[in-house]
Order: structure tokens, then sequence, then C-alpha cells
């Protein structure tokens, strides 16, 4: 009997979109938990550069070049990695955006089955008051048809 109510039938919208919003929650948390690596790797990276920078130059000009040529392969290293952790932070804004997408679908369906649902209580309440009135007038007329007879 209940199913044929529309907040009923409203129940498998609100569980998709659950599902739809723990769903992109997850993917939030995954791109933040990429970018978070990301981030570290570019700190260990640009440790790694700065210590190797205060190491004492080297004494031939071949030991040099290949100073110069390891230091820039760690500088090239390094923007690689921060245009990883930039594309880490646009997945982070984009997961963001979808989650608070469909955070506000879930929200607008429970606050539409709420609504149908309140009107369901009072279509129900005022079915009750008239079965109330109904049995009252019965037996308001059968009280007087005993005091006629």
């Amino acid at each position: 009997m209940a199913s044929h109510f529309p907040s009923a039938r409203l129940q498998p919208l609100q569980q998709l979109a659950d599902t739809r919003e723990s769903e992109a929650a997850r993917r939030l948390l995954d791109a933040q938990r990429l970018k978070a690596e990301r981030e570290q790797r570019l700190a260990e990276l640009a440790r790694y550069r700065e210590e190797y920078e205060r190491q004492p130059a080297a004494a031939t000009p071949q030991l040099l070049r290949n100073r110069q040529a390891f230091l820039e392969r760690l500088r090239e290293a390094e923007r690689f990695q921060r245009q990883l952790v930039e594309q880490a932070q646009r997945g982070v804004d984009q997961g963001r955006a979808q989650w608070l997408l469909q955070q506000r679908e879930t929200r607008t369906v429970a606050e539409l089955t709420a609504c149908y649902v309140a009107r369901e209580q009072r279509e129900e309440a005022r079915r009750e008051q008239r079965h109330h009135d109904e049995l009252a007038t019965q037996n308001h007329w059968r009280t007087r048809r005993a005091e006629a007879d």
C-alpha cells in the first residue's frame, strides 16, 4: 500500500543519489591523496637537489660538467613533478566540484522526499479526521434515533 506514495517511489532515487555522493567523495579523497603523494615527491626532489648543490664543486672541468648536467636533470625532474602536482590539484578541484554537485543533488532529493512525506502525513491526518467526524456524526444520529424511539 505504501509503495503508491510518491515518497516511497523516491526511495530508489535517494539511494542512487547517496551512492553517487559517496562515490564522488571517494574520488575526491583519492585525488587529494594523489596530490599529497606528488607534493611529497616534489619536496623530496627539491631537498635532494639542494643537498647536492651544497656539496663542494668538482675539481676537474669534466666533473663540473657532469655535476651541472646532473643538477639540470634534477631541476627538470622538479619541473615535471611540479606539473604533476598542478595536474593533481586540478583533479582535486574537479573532484570537489563533482562532490559538491552530488551533495546538492542528494540534499535536493531528500528535501523533495521530505515534502512528499509531509504532504502524505497531512493527507492521512485529514482522512483520519474525516473518518472520526463520520463516526461522530453516525453516533450522533444513532443517539438521536434512539432518543426518538
